[in-house]
């Protein structure tokens, strides 16, 4: 029996490593000047009424609930937002500047969320900012839900949209753990 105690601890030592490890929940937002394609971040200011497209992207791990977030402008007089008119199952009880989503289903993207009917006075971009949290947020679907920080890429009428990626550089992107090599928990045991 001994002779087999090194080999059930390595095996339970593995196990609960395995069971302890985070869940990795990330979610993915663009700013898209199209009703279809969720990467047109870029455009042109046409002077009048026009649509800006807020698209829930991707998500790792699980869907989404809710989501808090607040759109900035810059300069301030490039966009005037006049409205945002939720689609697809989402409600907003924020206002059209201050995000507050809601959705059901917990989708899992890519899936338009809104628009916003904005005057495009002249050049300028639309990013996600801080809402009611330090970051923009989603909240997961776990029956103990969290909000987590949000990977989004936003909208410039001069070709450079503002982007933020809590890892690596794409919506979403995963990256594998690799805690210690075989050799290494081998040699736990001599």
């Amino acid at each position: 029996m001994k002779r087999w105690l090194p080999t059930l601890t390595l095996v339970a030592a593995l196990f609960a490593s395995g069971a302890a490890q985070a869940q990795d929940f990330r979610y993915g937002w663009t700013i898209s000047d199209s009703a279809t394609d969720p990467f047109v971040n870029t455009g042109t200011p046409n002077g009048s009424v026009d649509n800006q497209y807020l698209w829930f992207f991707c998500s790792v791990a699980q869907g989404v609930s809710a989501a808090d977030f607040a759109l900035v402008t810059d300069p301030p007089g490039a966009f005037t937002v006049l409205g945002f008119n939720t689609s697809n199952g989402f409600l907003n009880a924020g206002s059209a500047s201050s995000l507050l989503l809601a959705v059901g289903g917990c989708p899992t993207g890519p899936v338009l969320a809104g628009n916003w009917l904005v005057l495009h006075n002249s050049a300028g971009s639309m990013c996600l900012a801080p809402g009611a949290n330090p970051t923009p947020v989603a909240v997961d679907c776990d029956p103990s839900p969290a909000a987590h920080e949000c990977d989004y890429i936003g909208y410039d009428d001069n070709g450079s949209p503002c982007t933020h990626f809590v890892i690596g550089s794409t919506l979403c992107e995963t990256t594998s753990v690799d805690g210690a090599s075989w050799g290494s928990i081998k040699s736990l045991y001599r």
